[in-house]
């Protein structure tokens, strides 16, 4: 799996993450500010 296919994969699993967190109705600040502080990073590859 080269770079690229993990980052998708990643971001898959972030996005279901997230959705998981609204449905129950919390929120995981110090994931979300690594998860947008690293998505610049990865994207631009």
């Amino acid at each position: 799996m080269d770079e690229h296919e993990k980052n998708k994969e990643f971001y898959k699993n972030c996005t279901k993450y997230f959705e998981f967190l609204r449905k129950v109705g919390k929120t995981d600040y110090e994931f979300e500010d690594e998860y947008y502080f690293t998505m610049p990073a990865i994207s631009n590859r």
